[in-house]
């Protein structure tokens, strides 16, 4: 940390001065443009000019299967880096067709340049062109779809239906994964709270709701794949059954994610002062299955235990709702 005295010159002007140190290091020279950046929690960011332009990473890679690769390179993105040159010795034919195939599952990231020893990655996506609410709302539209989807393919033995689900997911994760990298870029001050119209306590409570909205997608794709594990359709009364238990995981998720996005606090309240009726019911239906019929019990354990975590997943959010009002304002004054 660095102190200074303010002073005052001219009658009017407060100033202070910049560490050289600091400066040499950021490339600030005589004349040098520098940004000085107003943030909602008082304090102000000074900017270097071209310091964005620098924002670049090297990954060193060796003989790293695809697992590994697309951590390292997801990492990066996820961190906020605009450039991510990729090297090594010599980069194999096959590690090249991963690179590919992870850059394609990255929105905006493009191979701009390739040698034998490299691969040049940029990302082109500007994140100001994706508002978060409005990913958030694209993110819960697709996850509701698929739990929805889930449920009927489990119900009805769709195994079609239960494939189409599973492969549905890819889309949830490009968003979350993209909405993961605005937040980076925010908390390392490469992008302002102008910039997204949010502070960054607010960015973190819709990136902790995307984040739900994620698992919600993810136990969707385990229901669908309790689905392909049947090899018969389960009885009607226990369809019956889980319908129930997921029209009410489902009326939980679409309130607490409206109660978030109208910043409601009165909504996510109702929504909270349900949480402990239907448990026991959950309960109850595997009990009830699981001693009557023992072959459908573990598919149906999948199903009832993913849809119980998604009424978790929607009070979680619920109480994030709560949290949306009072990071609003800070200092007395809406971020706008």
């Amino acid at each position: 940390m660095f102190q200074r005295k303010v002073q005052k010159t001219g009658g009017s002007t407060y100033f202070v001065t910049l560490p050289k140190e600091w400066a040499d290091e950021v490339g600030i020279r005589p004349q040098a443009i520098v940004q000085l950046i107003p943030s909602d929690s008082g304090a102000l960011l000074l900017v270097p000019e071209g310091l964005p332009a620098r924002n670049r990473c090297t990954v060193t890679i060796g003989d790293w299967d695809f697992d590994r690769l697309q951590r390292e390179i997801i990492s990066r993105y996820i961190v906020g880096f605009d450039v991510i040159e990729v090297e090594s010795d010599r980069i194999r034919t096959e590690q090249r067709r991963m690179v590919r195939e992870i850059a394609q599952a990255l929105i905006g990231l493009e191979i701009f340049d390739e040698s034998q020893k490299t691969l040049t990655l940029h990302v082109l996506v500007n994140v100001r062109d994706f508002p978060v609410e409005r990913t958030l709302r694209r993110v819960f539209d697709i996850a509701l779809a698929m739990a929805t989807d889930a449920v009927s393919a489990f119900c009805k033995h769709d195994v079609e239906l239960a494939r189409d689900v599973v492969e549905r997911d890819d889309d949830v994760d490009r968003l979350v994964l993209l909405v993961a990298r605005q937040f980076s870029l925010l908390l390392r001050d490469l992008v302002s709270e102008e910039d997204y119209g949010l502070s960054r306590l607010q960015f973190s409570n819709y990136n902790a709701v995307v984040d739900q909205l994620e698992r919600v997608a993810d136990h969707a794709g385990k229901i669908s794949e309790a689905t392909l594990a049947l090899e018969t359709p389960i009885r009607p009364a226990a369809a019956k059954e889980i319908v129930a238990r997921a029209e009410d995981s489902m009326s939980i998720l679409r309130r607490a994610v409206q109660a978030f996005v109208d910043q409601s606090t009165d909504l996510a309240n109702q929504v909270l002062a349900e949480r402990e009726r239907e448990e026991r019911l959950f309960s109850v239906t595997r009990r009830t299955i699981g001693d009557k019929h023992p072959e459908e019990a573990p598919s149906i354990s999948i199903a009832l235990d993913s849809l119980l975590r998604i009424r978790e997943y929607g009070f979680n959010i619920a109480e994030h709702a709560l949290d949306v009002p009072a990071a609003s304002h800070v200092r007395g004054r809406r971020v706008a």
